[in-house]
């Protein structure tokens, strides 16, 4: 939601995998108009592929800067920088309008992960999964391997030309003042060793950054990284696919020499028995309309549409906490949004969205 100080002019922003975002005005009013239209570079040939989030830059009430991740017509992840104005349309832009910031090749149609965002410190988070392939997954190796942007959580300064944030762990400068990679890693490596993080958000009252990582063999996982860990000493964490899947278990498809201790292990991970398949990943409850849900991180199930939620807080004190169901839904979720007010939202895989509200008693 943003708000351009316009009385009544306070809007949500919803993305439509086929290159639309439209403008939905409080009430639930959609605008005919979409805030920007790029489907006519947007590929959604496979299920997993299309536009998959938007992000807004910190100052974007002034700048009207904006970022949308898709797949192109090539089957590349696409982050392009737009600009426009709080809950106006624009409606379908040319070919060449925007900027693009990276493109990054997938010889796969699946795994493209997809959400964008803004982190408390103002840089662009790029969660990206391994590029797709077929059982039993990764087939190129790009897991374990530092040198590709494939695989990794990125993060740029998108007020630099050359987008490298200098504080990220791999990122030295040279003698002649350039900025180099470190230890093999593309510069951007702030995360790595994950398979398909599909959705992904920060805590906005700790800073701390949740991932909702699809799964290949057994497991679906909720992977953490506390904010401030990622440091140039700690080094970037490594949740280790695809040597390893779920909290434990070395893959039949890993290293000959794996040990799980060498990684990153999930908080949370539950079996890919029927119903459940690929979870969606969603946000610690920071509202006030339903104050029993504090500091719970709700989380959901494509396929199954259960609804659990993880005690963020007790997780954060380094307690092993379940999973608890809080809705068993009809239909399979694909997202979660979050408004200024820190409500949440449920994007349904028939195209309506929910607000999550208290129960009237």
């Amino acid at each position: 939601i943003t708000d351009d100080g316009v009385p009544n002019a306070k809007c949500l922003y919803v993305v439509e995998r086929g290159g639309k975002v439209r403008i939905v005005r409080m009430g639930g009013v959609v605008q005919p108009r979409p805030f920007i239209d790029i489907s006519g570079r947007v590929t959604t040939e496979f299920p997993e592929q299309g536009l998959h989030s938007i992000a807004f830059h910190p100052d974007f009430a002034s700048n009207g800067r904006y970022f949308l991740h898709y797949n192109d017509k090539n089957r590349a992840a696409v982050i392009t920088e737009f600009k426009g104005a709080p809950c106006k349309a624009r409606g379908k832009v040319g070919k060449k309008a925007g900027a693009t910031l990276r493109t990054i090749d997938q010889d796969h149609p699946n795994n493209n992960a997809g959400w964008i965002g803004f982190g408390p410190d103002g840089k662009l988070y790029v969660p990206l999964g391994d590029g797709g392939g077929p059982p039993p997954g990764d087939p190129n190796g790009v897991g374990q391997t530092p040198s590709t942007r494939l695989s990794k959580v990125l993060r740029l300064d998108v007020d630099r030309r050359d987008l490298v944030a200098i504080d990220n762990p791999y990122v030295r400068k040279a003698k002649n003042g350039k900025l180099k990679s470190k230890d093999g890693f593309v510069r951007e490596t702030w995360a790595w060793g994950l398979q398909d993080p599909r959705r992904s958000s920060f805590d906005r009252e700790t800073g701390d950054f949740w991932m909702g990582d699809v799964g290949e063999d057994s497991h679906e996982e909720v992977n953490l990284v506390r904010a401030g860990s990622v440091t140039k000493k700690s080094g970037a964490p490594n949740f280790g696919w695809s040597h390893v899947e779920g909290e434990s278990s070395c893959r039949a498809a890993g290293a000959p020499d794996c040990d799980p201790d060498d990684y990153v292990p999930p908080v949370h991970s539950y079996d890919k028995a029927p119903p459940h398949r690929h979870i969606t990943g969603g946000y610690v409850y920071r509202g006030e309309d339903i104050r029993e849900l504090e500091g719970v991180y709700l989380f959901s199930d494509l396929r199954s549409g259960y609804i659990w939620g993880l005690d963020a807080e007790a997780i954060y004190e380094g307690s092993e906490v379940p999973a608890h169901v809080l809705l068993d839904a009809p239909q399979g979720f694909v997202s979660f949004g979050e408004d200024d007010a820190g409500e949440l939202y449920l994007v349904a895989l028939d195209g309506r969205i929910f607000r999550l509200v208290a129960e009237q008693r």
